[in-house]
């Protein structure tokens, strides 16, 4: 991971050294995120997004740097910092709310995105007027990144947190850094050719079924952590109307679905400033980004 963030930095520099030829932007973005995995609303044949709990939608910040190397492409790099959660005892699948897991995951992401911008869902000046200073871009994204993350539980959902991975709840270890590919698109407004707000959609495909400790089967203690918490975590049904009995949650029976990884979605609104240039590429194809500013009479839009 050290090495990716240290590939990317360096990338970045390279960027803002050409900042004097081509269209550069960097800026913030902050907005909601929720899990798609082995735990919470759902059952284990998950149907996508409508499976979510959206009671466990939380937060996502992060920064951003975009490179316009094209008229219809970009590159972009993006670090992020996100939470996920669940709780089986919000779910609807009675399995799963005798099982009576829970988690929370703090995810650090670094990923590198291929922008496609498609021209005819892209208009250089909204109203068509020459009053206005305001371009808009729709983008399609595909890229390759590297998280770490780090999930935690609570017994029986009170107390303090607890750390799951060095648990070994599957008698199992298993990394904290994973690599994910981001899937998704957006639009964007950019004001008086510099300030650019605009809205992210992205699908975070994992390469790792352990970003809420759940993947396989239950497995004896003795196979777990010698931390006496080790069982505790790994199992935490209660007797309950409507659920299975315990025997159903003993060693050898499902405790995940390790067929499906776990994956979470990302929205953002963002705020980037883009750098102005001067290169004959972008005079040439942006030229409503550079060119002189005339007076019109009238009102000036405003967004």
């Amino acid at each position: 991971m050290k090495k990716f963030i240290a590939l990317l930095f360096v990338v970045m520099l390279a960027l803002s050294a050409n900042a004097q030829r081509y269209n550069l932007g960097y800026g913030g973005r902050i907005g909601v995120c929720n899990f798609l995995g082995d735990i919470g609303s759902g059952g284990i044949s998950r149907n996508f997004v409508y499976n979510m709990n959206l009671a466990d939608t939380r937060w996502t910040v992060g920064g951003l740097v975009r490179f316009r190397f094209h008229p219809l492409f970009a590159v972009r790099g993006d670090l992020t910092y996100s939470r996920i959660q669940g709780k089986d005892s919000d779910s609807e699948w009675a399995p799963r709310r005798g099982r009576n897991l829970n988690f929370t995951n703090d995810i650090i992401e670094a990923s590198g995105k291929l922008e496609f911008y498609p021209q005819i869902l892209s208009v250089s000046d909204v109203g068509f007027t020459g009053r206005y200073q305001t371009d808009y871009q729709t983008y399609f994204h595909v890229g390759a990144g590297v998280l770490y993350n780090n999930p935690k539980g609570k017994y029986m959902g009170e107390g303090k947190s607890i750390k799951l991975r060095p648990l070994m709840t599957e008698g199992k270890k298993y990394s904290p850094v994973a690599f994910f590919i981001p899937v998704g698109g957006g639009f964007f407004f950019t004001h008086k050719r510099q300030h650019r707000i605009g809205f992210d959609f992205t699908w975070n495909w994992c390469f790792t079924d352990y970003l809420d400790d759940i993947s396989t089967q239950y497995v004896d203690p003795s196979q777990m952590s010698s931390d006496p918490n080790a069982a505790l975590m790994a199992n935490q049904w209660i007797p309950q109307a409507g659920i299975p009995d315990a025997v159903q949650y003993g060693p050898g029976s499902p405790r995940g679905d390790p067929t499906d990884r776990d994956n979470y979605m990302v929205m953002t609104v963002s705020y980037t400033y883009v750098i102005r240039t001067r290169h004959s590429f972008y005079k040439r194809n942006y030229s409503w980004m550079y060119g002189r500013k005339k007076r019109w009479g009238g009102t000036r839009a405003k967004f």
